[in-house]
């Protein structure tokens, strides 16, 4: 017989949902990775579905103001983001209900919730100190991050499923928004424009079959030559680099 996990430690980990998504969309991911945690022999206090620009229900046009006007906020001014904030007061009244204390919280988002986990990992940090926490950004259009999390964000991306095409990305999401700044030329020139100076440490194509609502899809037609789903070759993404980061 194996010997049972180690104990790590307590994990607090939050999905959250981009622009008008169905309330299960991520929920099948959301039960994968938390049974992953817990045979790693973490602790998983808190596992739930944020919804930070609201979902289905919601008009979408609202909406999609909020999820622009955060993503063209910059680091500096995280504490002005709305889908940030809702995120920070769900985690905190959630914390208040259970009376957890400590422990590192993992931020996941798809689309424009990707957005909100960065800047709500900027919140969290500037009110707790400690460790920045791990944020994956799935299909998320981009915005610029602060220098303090970069280390600490992923940016997952569909990529078509031939191979002959494999470095090419298929989510139009994906590319909208800019990771960019300017930078001092040398020798004191004019600024330079560098794509990747406020970009995440980390990025990865996943080849997915489908587009950008289709990472989590479990069964055919989402399902490659070797049978392997979607939601598997994207949650294999994701723990690959999460595992080293908690």
């Amino acid at each position: 017989m194996s010997n049972p996990p180690v104990a790590k430690g307590e994990i607090s980990l939050y999905l959250l949902s981009g622009l008008a998504t169905a309330p299960q969309f991520m929920e099948s991911f959301r039960a994968a990775l938390h049974a992953i945690l817990t045979r790693e022999g973490y602790e998983v206090g808190a596992s739930q579905l944020l919804f930070p620009y609201g979902d289905w229900s919601r008009n979408v046009i609202p909406q999609l103001w909020e999820i622009g006007r955060d993503m063209r906020l910059s680091p500096r001014r995280a504490s002005r983001s709305i889908g940030g904030r809702r995120v920070v007061a769900d985690i905190q009244a959630g914390r208040l209900r259970r009376g957890q204390h400590g422990g590192r919280t993992i931020l996941i988002g798809h689309s424009g919730g990707g957005v909100a986990a960065v800047q709500a990992a900027k919140l969290l940090l500037e009110q707790e100190g400690g460790a920045p926490s791990p944020v994956v950004m799935i299909g998320s259009p981009r915005c610029r991050i602060a220098e303090e999390l970069r280390q600490s964000v992923l940016f997952v991306h569909a990529t078509a499923e031939s191979e002959s095409a494999s470095d090419r990305a298929v989510d139009t999401i994906s590319r909208l928004g800019s990771f960019g700044g300017w930078a001092r030329g040398q020798r004191g020139f004019l600024p330079v424009w560098q794509p990747g100076k406020h970009g995440p440490a980390g990025a990865c194509g996943v080849p997915i079959i489908g587009k950008h609502a289709d990472y989590f899809r479990e069964h055919a037609p989402y399902t490659n030559r070797m049978g392997l789903s979607n939601q598997w070759l994207t949650l294999q993404a994701v723990w690959g680099w999460l595992s080293g980061m908690i």
